[in-house]
C-alpha cells in the first residue's frame, strides 16, 4: 500500500468534515472531531486494511470512501439518520 492510499483517504475523510491533520513520513491521516478536537483517530495501513490508533479494522484498499464514513461515524462527524428511516 502506498502513500497515494493515505492520501486519498484523508481527503474522503475531510470531505465528511473531521478536522485532518497528515503525520509524515507516510501521509497517515490524524483525524479529530471539529467541535471540540476530542476524539482523534490516527489511521494507518497494515497489509490491505486501514487499521485506526485503537487498533479498530475501518477498511480495506479500494474502498476508501467506506473507510472515510466508518471514521467520520467513530468520530460522531458522520452522515445522519433520519429517525424511522430503512
Amino acid at each position: 500500500m502506498d502513500n497515494d492510499d493515505l492520501r486519498e483517504l484523508g481527503a474522503l475523510l475531510e470531505a465528511h468534515s473531521p478536522t485532518v491533520a497528515r503525520a509524515e513520513p507516510r501521509q497517515q491521516p490524524n483525524a479529530s472531531c471539529p467541535l471540540n478536537g476530542c476524539p482523534t483517530e490516527q489511521t494507518s495501513a497494515v497489509d490491505t486494511h486501514y487499521v485506526t490508533s485503537f487498533g479498530y479494522e475501518t477498511g480495506e484498499r479500494g474502498r476508501e470512501e467506506n473507510c472515510a464514513e466508518r471514521i467520520a461515524r467513530i468520530l460522531a462527524v458522520g452522515p445522519s439518520t433520519k429517525a424511522g428511516a430503512a
